[in-house]
Formats: C-alpha cells, sequence, structure tokens
C-alpha cells in the first residue's frame, strides 16, 4: 500500500496538538512528533556575547515541534 505523508510544523505545544487533532479528523495517521531545539540566533548571540558574555544565552530561539502524517494514496 502507498502511503502520502505530510510534515508539519507548529510554534508551541497547543497548536501542536491542535493540529494533530484536525489532520486525524481528516483521515491522517500520526507517524511520530519531535520537539526541536533551534538552537541560538548567531547575530543576537555575538551582539549578546560582546556585550557581556553570560548574556549571550538569551539568544536562544524557541523550541518548535515536528509532526509526521501518513494516509494512504488515492
Amino acid at each position: 500500500m502507498q502511503y502520502q505523508t505530510r510534515i508539519e510544523f507548529y510554534k508551541n505545544e497547543k497548536a501542536m496538538q491542535t493540529g494533530i487533532r484536525r489532520w486525524q479528523a481528516a483521515g491522517w495517521e500520526v507517524v511520530g512528533t519531535e520537539a526541536i531545539d533551534e538552537g541560538y540566533g548567531c547575530a543576537k548571540t555575538v551582539f549578546l556575547g560582546c556585550l557581556f558574555l553570560p548574556l549571550a544565552l538569551l539568544g536562544k530561539k524557541p523550541q518548535r515541534y515536528k509532526v509526521e502524517y501518513r494516509a494512504p494514496a488515492e
């Protein structure tokens, strides 16, 4: 059986849960979920690092959530 695969990214966990419910209602199955740590913003880290090294830690980007869905190909 052939499957269609779709990958969606969400900004927060609440949006991810809403998206999962919506896609499952449309007939898609969740294959996997993953929380992605975006790391640090380069420009912000360098700028803050030049001013005061401990403030460089404030340049971290927020976490995103990745969900992989699949549904039978039509």
